[in-house]
């Protein structure tokens, strides 16, 4: 048993403790298959996740551990060790197949998905902790760790539901089926007629802009016409839609164009986060900003 009290190095020992486990857990069953956890089972296991919090927060005063768990012991390993796993995964190309073994994958990586649940129950507690004693200068605190607990979840439990769709459209012919990750094809509630592909060149012959005047049809009746180009979707129905490729062997004249439909219905919730983050930091800049001295 630990002597109290406990400090960052029980922090730090918890955190390689859960890499540990994360391994253990990556070698025996393999990385985290997050489409076992679409809707509801995301739900219920956000709803079982709260109700542990709360348990734990009630329970801080006969638990010493959930106590620590609230205090900069627990929170600045915790960190250390999340920043650190984010920084491997910015520094390696993240890739569906391929790559490294493990780091390439970091979403379903077990040590990394563990050391980010365990920073989101310490800002959860830590969140209900600040608010009992409840000040105006708190604001900038309970924005940082309500927006990393409302981002991490919603980009962990709404990964479930993403969608990512391949939909290639021949000239003249409204196209309702596309091709999903597993190479089986849905039918994703519209259509899509291609009008013209749009390409223009650089002088040496490279390409500098390709795009598709596109309608867009719906399963509720909507016809909406447009232009999708490379990083300018075109918005229908929770849906994006991304120009993504066309027949490089016809060039201006390709028959049809290879359009990414992208839906992630918790991405508004992953934005609320990220907002309520650099809300709090500019929040505490304004709280910390000097005071004019009095002549």
């Amino acid at each position: 048993m630990w002597a109290k009290p406990w400090n960052m190095k029980e922090g730090f020992l918890i955190g390689g403790g859960l890499l540990f486990v994360g391994l253990m857990l990556q070698v025996a069953i393999g990385p985290i298959r997050w489409e076992l956890f679409a809707w509801p089972v995301n739900l219920i296991v956000l709803v079982l996740l709260l109700a542990a919090i709360v348990v734990a927060f009630t329970l801080r005063g006969k638990v010493y551990a959930f106590e620590w768990m609230m205090h900069a012991g627990a929170a600045v390993p915790c960190l250390v060790y999340a920043a650190s796993l984010t920084m491997l995964m910015g520094l390696l190309p993240q890739v569906r197949t391929g790559g490294l073994p493990w780091l390439s994958r970091m979403l379903q990586f077990w040590p990394f998905v563990l050391i980010w649940t365990w920073m989101m129950i310490i800002s959860a507690l830590a969140s209900m902790n600040h608010l009992l004693r409840w000040k105006v200068c708190e604001i900038p605190f309970l924005l940082n760790h309500l927006g990393v607990v409302v981002a991490i979840v919603a980009a962990t439990l709404g990964s479930a539901d993403t969608q990512t769709l391949q939909l290639t459209a021949f000239t003249g012919e409204p196209e309702w089926r596309a091709l999903a990750d597993n190479d089986e094809l849905v039918e994703p509630g519209l259509a899509i007629e291609l009008h013209k592909f749009i390409l223009e060149e650089y002088d040496d012959g490279t390409p500098k802009r390709f795009a598709s005047d596109i309608t867009v049809y719906t399963e509720d009746g909507k016809t909406v016409p447009g232009t999708v180009e490379v990083n300018k979707p075109l918005k229908m129905n929770g849906w994006k839609i991304y120009q993504y490729g066309y027949d490089v062997r016809y060039g201006s004249e390709s028959p049809y164009s290879v359009f990414q439909l992208v839906r992630d219905p918790w991405i508004l919730w992953v934005y609320i986060g990220i907002f309520m983050m650099i809300a709090g930091a500019l929040c505490l800049m304004l709280f910390m900003a000097p005071k004019p001295v009095k002549s």
